[in-house]
């Protein structure tokens, strides 16, 4: 009998060594980036200009011109923006263009004083907009939840890729420029009702140094792979009293 059960341990311990193995060695590959996350979020921060003068960033106000590409015209482009929550886009102003307001969760669309409540899709894209601009700030004070989804490849670059999830707005993709750690590009997935979804994404280009902070004065805006839209941004400030009337309240 005892020369049984010494022979059936043997046989267990052969079997259990290759489960152990594989038990150990797949965790490491599920959770490969898991320990990078932590990294790679400081690196970004350091990289726009450190933590501590990020967490300083309550408003910024941004001035320039907007190409669109759809309608084929280009005019004016205004971007107030308070955090936490709050964003409004002057789109053409002086071509009597269109003005997005979003406020405590909610939204306004219209064209000067003439503001309605927003639509489903406009306000999904409004909190779009606020959740990619809001980047690195959201990182900074942990008002967004990141996971690490490895390396792609992006214009022949390589790119960490983050998962960012902010409260009430479409997960944002986020890819990382791998040598100096900037955000290149974000993107989401949009339902468009009964006409399927569509992928939104931004591209920055022309880092400019503001109070020690760096921002992007070039966005290309896209519809899928079309660009649909690019924003240059002539003068960019933060932290400056916001004019009167900014957010109007949204019932």
């Amino acid at each position: 009998m005892k020369k049984k059960l010494n022979y059936f341990m043997h046989i267990l311990k052969r079997c259990t060594f290759p489960i152990v193995l594989l038990l150990a060695v797949f965790p490491c590959q599920v959770n490969a980036y898991e320990g990078t996350l932590g990294k790679t979020v400081a690196q970004v921060l350091e990289a726009f200009g450190g933590k501590q003068n990020i967490l300083k960033i309550k408003t910024v106000f941004a001035h320039g011109r907007i190409e669109d590409f759809l309608r084929r015209t280009s005019g004016g482009y205004a971007r107030t923006m308070r955090r936490p929550g709050e964003l409004r886009i002057d789109i053409m102003p002086e071509k009597e263009g269109e003005v997005r307001i979003l406020s405590r969760g909610k939204g306004l669309q219209g064209s000067g004083n003439r503001l309605r409540n927003a639509n489903p899709i406009s306000l999904s894209s409004m909190r779009y907009q606020y959740g990619y601009l809001d980047l690195p700030m959201s990182l900074a004070d942990e008002t967004a939840s990141a996971k690490h989804m490895g390396i792609e490849e992006l214009h022949g670059r390589p790119m960490e890729v983050l998962s960012v999830q902010l409260q009430d707005a479409p997960a944002l993709t986020v890819f990382i420029d791998f040598e100096t750690h900037l955000i290149r590009r974000v993107e989401a997935s949009f339902s468009m009702g009964g006409m399927g979804r569509s992928l939104l994404g931004t591209e920055y280009e022309d880092f400019r140094n503001v109070d020690g902070v760096l921002f992007p004065f070039k966005l290309n805006n896209f519809a899928g792979q079309k660009n649909i839209s690019v924003i240059s941004i002539i003068r960019l400030t933060v932290n400056e009293k916001l004019p009167e009337g900014s957010f109007p309240i949204v019932d």
